[in-house]
């Protein structure tokens, strides 16, 4: 459970594996350029497409600026019960050209996240 692997999702991603969730992480660039993080965490990368139908939660957390970037169909055919939670990224203008686009999620329910 966890999207994106800027400064949100990076953080979301740490946490929620070092409390024993499984996150698949996702970002705009694809798979290969989250090796750092996964290695970092143990977190799964993902392509947005793969990471929205692995889990139980899925949190968003993109620019808004990116939201008509995300791939069309992105959340067809994923269960309904499935919680997504969107962190209203709305980043001043000093961040917004270093956000990145990812997804995030776990196969536990619920989800703590220890704060």
């Amino acid at each position: 459970m966890n999207i994106g692997a800027g400064h949100i999702g990076g953080t979301l991603t740490r946490r929620l594996t070092k409390l024993g969730h499984r996150v698949f992480v996702a970002n705009s660039r694809g798979p290969q350029t989250l090796a750092d993080l996964t290695r970092e965490t143990g977190a799964e990368a993902a392509t947005p497409e793969q990471a929205a139908r692995k889990g139980e939660v899925v949190i968003v957390t993109i620019a808004l600026k990116n939201l008509p970037k995300l791939p069309r169909g992105l959340f067809k055919g994923v269960d309904h019960g499935v919680v997504l939670i969107d962190t209203c990224n709305y980043p001043n203008r000093a961040t917004a050209e270093s956000m990145q686009m990812g997804i995030c999620f776990t196969h536990q329910t619920p989800i703590d996240c220890g704060f």
